[in-house]
């Protein structure tokens, strides 16, 4: 997932160095997107694990 929004973000600025800013923002917003997909796929199926392993803490 580093790897994509790193060479993402690069191909971003290289297209912002030659002057195509839209095209740099597009890729940076969709880029902004994934990682935001991601964090949210991520806590949700943090949440589901939780719910099918309970942690019983009245072990002592």
């Amino acid at each position: 997932m580093f790897l994509i929004v790193y060479c993402a973000l690069a191909i971003a600025v290289f297209f912002w160095m030659f002057g195509f800013t839209t095209v740099a923002t597009v890729i940076g917003l969709l880029t902004l997107a994934l990682l935001g997909y991601s964090f949210i796929r991520r806590q949700i199926e943090h949440r589901r694990f939780l719910k099918q392993h309970p942690t019983n803490k009245s072990r002592g």
